[in-house]
């Protein structure tokens, strides 16, 4: 089915509204607003200006609305955990405080005192963060705030609130507050009342994909409002490229969160003195996780040197990181960095002062390098938790942009790094209200199908593996291509991807004798995006060749196969294209696409015969969305 949903995703620094239009199998989004969601300083401390974020995001949906090629289905909201807003007889009291606040600590203490650390993480299976909610709740307690007030509503809950007029509080986001129950998955109030919060303000819990009922105001009025994984992360995971339960996910961005899909929480002490957490997921599935401190040290740094007067900026700061080797590194899940501030200092303080750390690429090398030991022990934990076998890391956000950070990771895991989709929680919030409304199937591995098939994925893998993957493609080639039964007279041709690089065997080369060295390295990104690009100019000649041209990675005297684009959009590691005597007998046959469809059911997709290079390679993208979409599953190689 197709329609259109608006996710609106708030993270802890910008906003977006974004229409998602599902189509053909295949998910598309479109950016209709973006804003800030800062926290400003105020004689009260840190706070959100929620009434701003508020008219921001119907502001964004009034240009989704206009952008939506039809009705709206519906709409659903993610922020950030833990912080949430007062409700009262009147609305909502005064302006909600912001998790970097430092009353947190204060609150931390009021909890300490009523139950010690190790027994809340058994209740609540939540490490014992100073800004969990029931810390703040604590201190809201203490001041007074909850004197009047009705419910407490966590953000996303609260702008459904100001969009409906229901309170609610949909359990993903509810689970990272510390209040919640891993197990029978609703409210410990032997906790709440133990600390003293009153069961007043708690409201009713509902789960994600409810629909919570139409919106009463604005452009959007009368279109059903849906919870998804109202934590971003909840969503980042629904849209996360999971191929199995030993993947391991890493949401990067201002935090990085990484953990494992389980099918039910993990509360030994030892758990909670790893510091791992048990986040509530979609289907009543368990987000086993770590919070790192992430790109937030990268980016508070950035605005200190700005606001000293550096020239600085990202993409030019990574280039630079990249060349640089011999950098000491830290503890990057240190409380000591989670503040605003002055970051620089806060980080050479934690290497000795080291003065090469006053270059900003030497300090951004250091931040990465940190990162990926943190990561690689964090996958290590998870495996000795779990008892599970980590092989492959599928690394979302915008983080996943971040080519020498996930290179690291790789190298420091020794395991396969998938990188992207950089917006995996709008793709899951979209997804998941699609799935609440009707137009997608059911299951999690249904709506992570829709996703591979969306999103433009980039492998990294170790260094170390990187000449075994090629060397594995040469062997592949060299035992198939000298076997008759597959490849007749030098045909065929075969190719591997790594790191964003399709390595292709040339024209010219018989496969049975093709090395290594023969690959032609293409880049993935140039030779994918050509098959939704116009035809190149007539001028330039061939437009496989022009196309070939434009995505070499080194020159070289090979010419690479004519097949580059097939190659390209197939997102297997290895493909091997032959010509099997069996295999043809039946293709070439008058009834080959009945007999193939007899023989293999959905196992194969059929391309009828049309011209090599751009032709047959837009056939073959398109016969595969339209399979994925007919049988909701990922499309499985090509037959022709």
């Amino acid at each position: 089915m197709s329609g259109s949903v608006i996710a609106v995703d708030l993270g802890a620094t910008s906003g977006r509204v974004v229409l998602a239009t599902l189509a053909d199998g295949r998910l598309s989004l479109t950016e209709a607003h973006r804003f800030s969601t800062a926290a400003h300083r105020t004689e009260l401390g840190l706070q959100l200006d929620v009434m701003r974020l508020f008219d921001e995001i119907q502001a964004g949906i009034g240009k989704a609305v206009a952008a939506a090629p039809g009705p709206v289905s519906g709409l659903g909201i993610d922020s950030w955990g833990v912080d949430y807003g007062l409700v009262g007889a009147d609305g909502l009291i005064g302006m909600p405080f912001n998790y970097r606040d430092d009353r947190t600590l204060r609150g931390r203490e009021l909890v300490r005192a009523v139950v010690d650390q190790s027994e809340l993480y058994g209740r609540v299976g939540i490490h014992d963060n100073p800004f969990n909610t029931i810390n703040q709740l604590a201190d809201d307690l203490a001041e007074g705030r909850l004197d009047d007030a009705e419910a407490f509503l966590l953000l996303p809950d609260l702008l459904g609130y100001l969009l409906t007029g229901r309170r609610y509080a949909e359990r993903t986001n509810t689970s990272t507050g510390a209040m919640l129950d891993p197990g029978t998955r609703d409210w410990d109030w032997e906790l709440i009342d133990r600390v003293g919060l009153p069961r007043r303000i708690f409201p009713e819990l509902v789960d994600a994909g409810t629909v919570i009922g139409p919106i009463i105001n604005g452009l959007a009025a009368g279109v059903p409002l849906v919870t998804v994984g109202s934590h971003d992360t909840a969503s980042a995971v629904v849209g996360a490229p999971l191929t199995g339960p030993d993947d391991v996910f890493v949401s990067s961005g201002t935090w990085s969160l990484i953990g494992m899909e389980l099918d039910r929480p993990i509360v030994t002490e030892e758990a909670r003195l790893a510091a791992l957490a048990n986040e509530g997921g979609v289907d009543g599935t368990t987000r086993f996780l770590k919070n790192v401190m992430g790109m937030w040290i990268l980016s508070e740094a950035m605005r200190t040197w700005e606001a000293e007067g550096r020239d600085v900026s990202l993409p030019d700061l990574l280039a630079r990181a990249a060349t640089i080797t011999g950098v000491p590194r830290f503890d990057a899940t240190d409380e000591a960095l989670m503040a605003p501030g002055d970051m620089p200092a806060r980080v050479a303080r934690l290497v000795g002062d080291d003065p090469r750390m006053d270059d900003p690429a030497f300090f951004t090398r250091s931040v990465l390098e940190s990162l990926a030991d943190a990561y690689a022990a964090t996958v290590e934990e998870l495996a000795q938790f779990t008892g599970r076998r980590p092989t492959r890391i599928a690394v979302v956000g915008g983080g996943s942009q971040n080519a020498l950070l996930n290179q690291l990771t790789a190298d420091r895991t020794g395991m396969t790094v998938s990188a992207g989709p950089v917006e995996a929680t709008a793709m899951g919030n979209a997804l998941i209200q699609a799935r609440a409304v009707g137009l997608t199937p059911h299951t999690l591995a249904d709506l992570r199908s829709i996703v591979m098939a969306s999103a433009d994925l980039t492998t990294f893998t170790p260094a170390s593996d990187k000449d075994a993957v090629l060397a594995e493609i040469t062997a592949l080639s060299n035992e198939f291509g000298a076997d008759p039964l597959f490849t007749r007279a030098g045909g065929g041709n075969s190719s591997a991807k790594v790191d964003g690089v399709l390595y292709i065997k040339p024209s010219g080369v018989s496969m049975a004798t093709m090395a290594a060295d023969d690959l032609v390295p293409l880049d993935l990104k140039v030779l994918n995006d050509a098959l939704d690009a116009p035809d190149p100019d007539p001028s330039f000649g061939d437009p496989v060749n022009h196309i070939a041209t434009v995505a070499r990675v080194v020159e070289g005297p090979r010419r690479p196969s004519v097949e580059i684009l097939f190659h390209a959009l197939i997102p297997e590691t290895y493909v091997l294209h032959t010509h099997p005597l069996l295999i043809n007998s039946i293709t070439c046959n008058a009834d080959g696409e009945a007999l193939t469809r007899e023989l293999f059911g959905d196992d194969v997709v059929w391309v009828p015969y049309v011209d090599p290079g751009l032709p047959l390679a837009r056939l073959i993208k398109q016969r595969r969305a339209e399979h994925a979409e007919r049988t909701g599953h990922r499309s499985p190689g090509s037959c022709s």
